[in-house]
């Protein structure tokens, strides 16, 4: 259980996360998790998630000896770097839906210019179909996007679509890429698997 995301001053490139099972909430481990990969780019954020459990579930047996502030044991960037080199990302489909809803539809508290509002998701299947409503949207619509790529590896990104999405509203091209299903919540569908 994520029990604290913590910004660590002078190192921006870098947050602490503590977890700790939630039935000892004092058994609690912290970890310094890079924000840049190798090359300095950017982590992309949906892969954070997919990045503590792995540390999680590749944790060193021992303990680490250094402790925070409040007494909690560190695992430090330089471990947390080698435990990510020597595991495998492993993304999911929970990974997946959230970034292909937060690549559509950002939250309110980003520069969400495009006016778009996740109302909801439903998870058909290895695809998921968002419910969106916003500007150049005659009501509510389904959306629906592929979760896995071609090799059935789950996405970190639905960019292609994330970028054309708003021309695809403003331009009225949703309407060449209907859907065959029909929504069981009154909503008009499109098939954007293909992006």
């Amino acid at each position: 259980m994520v029990r604290g995301v913590l910004p660590l001053r002078h190192h921006r490139d870098l947050v602490r996360v503590v977890v700790g099972d939630g039935a000892a909430p004092t058994a609690l481990t912290a970890y310094d998790v890079p924000l840049l990969d190798p090359d300095g780019n950017e982590i992309p954020a949906a892969e954070l998630p997919a990045t503590v459990r792995r540390l999680v579930r590749h944790a060193p047996a021992d303990r680490p000896g250094a402790t925070d502030g409040p007494g909690v044991p560190v695992v430090p960037a330089e471990t947390v770097r080698l435990l990510l080199d020597a595991h495998a990302a492993e993304l999911n489909l929970t990974d997946a839906l959230h970034a292909a809803a937060t690549g559509i539809a950002p939250s309110a508290d980003t520069d969400n210019q495009d006016g778009l509002v996740l109302l909801g998701f439903l998870l058909p299947d290895e695809r998921a179909r968002l419910y969106l409503t916003g500007s150049g949207l005659p009501d509510t619509v389904g959306l629906d996007v592929h979760l896995r790529d071609r090799d059935g590896t789950p996405i970190s990104a639905l960019t292609g679509l994330s970028a054309a999405l708003p021309s695809l509203i403003a331009n009225d091209q949703l309407q060449y890429n209907p859907s065959d299903e029909t929504a069981p919540y009154r909503a008009e569908v499109f098939d954007l698997t293909h992006w």
